[in-house]
């Protein structure tokens, strides 16, 4: 089986857990501190191979990160934003918690799972990050469904797993 070489700006999609703390709507309003899940959308964006391009675009390495898109972290829209928590640890009481905040920092960079990288492809002695590889995203404290990178940026270059 072989899996396709990802590149920069390759979507890094998935789920991760932050440290959240809110109030309640109810009157009079309860405070809040758990734990909850929010969905990651972010791409390949740092430390990426300086040597070898795929189309003139870098080749990701286990050594490279990524970055949330810029609206996923925006309230109330961004789906990485306090208001956008689910599956709350302690469950929250009811109504659910308004003006959630993400406590912990920082927020936004995923890197490579140590699960991640080709057995057989390296460059400059560094695993070539591969189609569905492990992404450890922000600084949340646990991943319920994991991230993985997807590679879209090239097609025809893959390397066996």
């Amino acid at each position: 089986m072989s899996k396709l070489v990802t590149v920069e700006r390759d979507p890094v999609d998935g789920k991760d857990r932050h440290k959240v703390t809110g109030m309640t709507a109810s009157n009079p309003p309860v405070a809040y501190t758990g734990t909850a899940e929010f969905t990651y959308s972010g791409s390949v964006t740092q430390g990426l191979s300086d040597l070898v391009r795929i189309n003139e675009i870098p080749v990701a390495l286990v050594t490279s990160q990524s970055t949330l898109l810029p609206p996923e972290t925006v309230p109330p829209a961004g789906r990485h934003s306090g208001p956008a928590g689910s599956s709350f640890l302690p469950p929250a009481p009811a109504p659910q918690p308004l003006s959630l905040v993400i406590t912990d920092a920082p927020l936004g960079m995923g890197t490579p799972n140590a699960a991640a990288g080709s057995a057989l492809l390296t460059i400059n002695g560094v695993k070539v990050l591969l189609d569905g590889d492990p992404i450890d995203t922000c600084s949340g404290i646990g991943a319920p469904a994991g991230s993985r990178v997807s590679a879209q940026g090239q097609a025809f270059l893959t390397c066996a797993v």
